[in-house]
């Protein structure tokens, strides 16, 4: 299920980054690799607020839609 579709409070493992070379890379380097947990701190219909490794970021609802998770 894509991360944009997740809930505020709900914490999901990343199992899969869709995307071009690039968004991947820079997903990957603020944490969002395979097997990465991410807790959903809030979220809207344009982003979503989430922790991973300790960092909170807000992401676009484009770009969480890449982000598969599990």
């Amino acid at each position: 299920m894509p991360l944009s579709m997740r809930k505020p409070g709900e914490t999901v493992m990343v199992c899969r980054v869709r995307g071009d070379e690039g968004l991947k890379h820079h997903l990957a380097n603020i944490g969002f690799v395979d097997g990465s947990e991410v807790h959903v701190v809030s979220s809207s219909d344009s982003n979503i607020i989430v922790t991973v490794k300790g960092a909170r970021f807000g992401l676009d609802a484009k770009v969480a839609q890449r982000v598969m998770t599990v």
